[in-house]
């Protein structure tokens, strides 16, 4: 059965990366006008949408129900949101600055501790692999809006973090009370057992973390800056 930082779990996080790094760098060679780069978002998006429903079906499917087909978790509401969001919306919209961070934190966190991947006695079963690849695209599609343009993080767009958390709160609430699920962005269960991080006290973690990477982000960027007009100036 895989296991946790077992070899088929090791093995897949190799073969990712290794198909992420070369595929990003060729992307950030052929994509250099602002058509491509739009193109180059809504492809993966797309790629996205695929990955996330071939989740949700291979769920479904398993479980005899579609009942519980809407994802109810934040990586799987990310993945769906931010492939709609990618597919339809306007480069750098606010939409981007929650949906997008959200996506990235839960499926670099999700891909380093995936606790689903012992569902069976192979990686290869439709449920794991699946929740795998959707977790695996989400990232690498949010690295390239980062790396492209086409979204631009900045400190005095914080505020768009807390904001875009909250509508995530309300379609959990929308899961449970309406459409009967039992637990919906971690709102009545703690993301780990037999620990206090709720939603509540995970929100105001990741909200902390969140301005930490933006200033980090910001301050690196500037230093950039500073020594390319150096470098002009002395060429």
């Amino acid at each position: 059965m895989p296991d946790i930082f077992g070899i088929e779990h090791i093995l897949y996080l190799l073969v990712s990366i290794t198909l992420m790094i070369p595929l990003s760098r060729w992307i950030i060679k052929m994509a250099k006008d602002e058509k491509k780069i739009i193109l180059v978002i809504r492809i993966i998006g797309a790629v996205l949408f695929v990955a996330i429903m071939w989740n949700r079906t291979s769920i479904a499917l398993t479980k005899g129900s579609f009942s519980g087909f809407l994802p109810g978790s934040f990586c799987g509401a990310s993945s769906l949101f931010l492939s709609l969001g990618t597919m339809t919306l306007k480069k750098d919209s606010p939409f981007f600055h929650s949906v997008a961070f959200v996506g990235l934190y839960g499926g670099l966190t999700t891909l380093i501790y995936p606790d689903f991947i012992g569902q069976s006695d192979s990686i290869f079963y439709p449920m794991t692999i699946s929740g795998l690849v959707h977790h695996t695209v989400m990232v690498f599609l949010v690295i390239m809006m980062f790396r492209l343009g086409f979204v631009k993080p900045m400190l005095k767009k914080w505020h768009l973090f807390p904001i875009g958390l909250s509508f995530y709160m309300i379609y959990g609430l929308v899961l449970i009370s309406e459409l009967g699920y039992g637990d919906a962005m971690h709102i009545n269960t703690p993301i780990l057992s037999g620990t206090p991080l709720n939603w509540f006290v995970l929100g105001w973690i990741v909200l902390a973390l969140h301005g930490g990477v933006l200033y980090v982000y910001e301050t690196i960027r500037a230093r950039r800056h500073v020594k390319q007009a150096v470098t002009v100036e002395t060429l």
